[in-house]
């Protein structure tokens, strides 16, 4: 479990935006509640002083949190976290919030009777605390929403697995009918190529014709298929491994670009490079880039001249930093 990589949700702007919000609501509520049994305790708002460094330490703290998370939000895409890293840099923040508030009682006020020791235990309890009851409480909400959203995402699937097996049907009887009625020397038309689905069960999911599909994104121990069904981009979430679906996938025009993403090259209409990171962009905008990483680049490269893919228009601008292509 401690090896294993952490939730997407939890490196999720929108997590990360409402957990602190929920830390800097329920931090105002435990420090007032707090006040009345510490020794060691200055937050006040009865003289300037105390109402100045309480504001001060206050907006320090919430400053670490911001660049913590957002530190942690951008290396998502480059680096694996796994859950003992991510209990390492959240008990990392608490540290770096108890030193602060210590350096700050020490130095500033006075704390005759209480030992520093004293100052930073309390000071401890009160930061993990404050930053532990909001983490554990948006945790478990988010990973119930997330749950909730694949339940639903699935029952529609099923759904919709029901009218595309209806249409295979038809489909195979009026290509079995043609057929027939072929002449025998005469090439008849190659159906489309059908890729199957299944789950860490083995059962089969989803069957879809490559030609809509457009990429694989790896969530966690789930695979998010995107595809497009009357003209419109769906996306159906799948409990298997990532390595199970790219063995089924050789082959096919389904390439590996970075180690969350599977992409069909078929629908590569762009490749280009921003910051050192390079992505590609498919020929739907609706959908957004697509990141590839140095390990898969060469990989990915070879797959597209082997379908002749032209990107002259993307090296004719690469001298001009900055310049993107639509």
């Amino acid at each position: 479990m401690s090896g294993s990589e952490i939730p997407k949700f939890l490196v999720s702007g929108r997590y990360i935006t409402i957990t602190i919000a929920s830390i800097v609501l329920f931090s105002a509520i435990f420090l007032i509640s707090y006040e009345p049994f510490s020794r060691a305790m200055w937050f006040s708002s009865n003289d300037m002083v105390s109402t100045l460094f309480t504001l001060l330490f206050f907006v320090a703290a919430i400053i670490i949190l911001i660049l913590s998370r957002y530190t942690m939000y951008k290396l998502q895409d480059r680096y694996v976290m796994t859950h003992a890293q991510y209990i390492c840099w959240l008990t990392g923040e608490v540290v770096v919030i108890t030193l602060l508030y210590t350096f700050v009682t020490h130095r500033y006020f006075d704390h005759s009777g209480v030992t520093i020791t004293d100052i930073s235990t309390r000071a401890l309890f009160c930061v993990s605390t404050i930053l532990a009851v909001p983490n554990i409480t948006i945790s478990f909400y988010a990973g119930y929403r997330a749950k909730c959203e694949e339940l639903d995402a699935a029952q529609y699937e099923l759904k919709r697995l029901g009218e595309e097996y209806k249409r295979l049907q038809n489909q195979t009887e009026v290509e079995r009918r043609v057929s027939e009625m072929m002449p025998k020397n005469e090439p008849q038309m190659k159906s489309p190529r059908m890729v199957q689905f299944y789950d860490n069960g083995g059962t089969l999911r989803l069957t879809i014709d490559i030609n809509t599909l457009y990429y694989l994104e790896s969530e966690d121990n789930y695979i998010n298929v995107h595809y497009k069904h009357n003209d419109k981009i769906l996306s159906y979430l799948l409990r298997c491994k990532t390595s199970t679906v790219e063995k089924s996938l050789e082959g096919s025009t389904m390439v590996r670009c970075h180690r969350s993403y599977i992409v069909n090259t078929g629908k590569i209409r762009f490749m280009g490079e921003e910051h050192r990171m390079h992505f590609v962009t498919l020929d739907d905008e609706s959908i957004k880039r697509i990141p590839v990483s140095k390990s898969y680049y060469t990989t990915l490269l070879a797959s597209l001249n082997t379908i002749g893919f032209n990107n002259k228009e993307a090296e004719n601008q690469a001298p001009a930093e900055g310049t993107t292509t639509a």
